[in-house]
């Protein structure tokens, strides 16, 4: 499909609008976000080749994808934070138990909403309504940086 000049004149305009009006890191954590997405549905179905139940198969998915993520968004994602790095994959754990909550959820209600919908989609549909908990989560709690010991913080 070919643009008329007017529209291929502005299109890079708006694309470097948009891109500034995006919250600070999102791109990176959702290429993150991808790559766990990858690590989760591949551990996800191959435990369910060898025989593993759904729930067992999508917790270890969970379990994998997390540490792959984890580092990623540490390395790549955010800024350093000044906490250890204990602290730090502590509260990396609790936001993504509340986010993979969402998505275990999602991943099950969309299993009963539609039988027939392959198992791996089920696990996509979930992980990407528990993005928008798990961005937030991040970026505010997890790699937020420390407060100073001086404020009581």
């Amino acid at each position: 499909m070919e643009f008329p000049p007017a529209v291929r004149e502005i299109l890079p305009q708006l694309a470097i609008r948009f891109l500034a009006i995006l919250p600070q890191g999102l791109l990176k954590f959702l290429a993150v976000g991808l790559t766990g997405l990858a690590v989760h549905t591949t551990v996800f179905t191959i435990a369910l080749h060898l025989g593993t139940g759904k729930s067992p198969a999508w917790f270890a998915g969970l379990c994998t994808s997390t540490l792959v993520a984890w580092s990623l968004n540490r390395k790549h994602t955010f800024i350093g934070t000044g906490r250890s790095r204990r602290d730090e994959m502590a509260r990396y754990a609790l936001v993504t138990l509340v986010a993979q909550g969402v998505s275990f959820a999602v991943f099950h209600a969309v299993g009963h909403l539609a039988p027939y919908a392959p198992s791996p989609a089920c696990v996509v549909v979930g992980s990407a309504v528990a993005a928008i908990f798990s961005y937030t989560g991040q970026r505010f709690f997890t790699f937020a940086p420390q407060r100073l010991a001086a404020y009581g913080v």
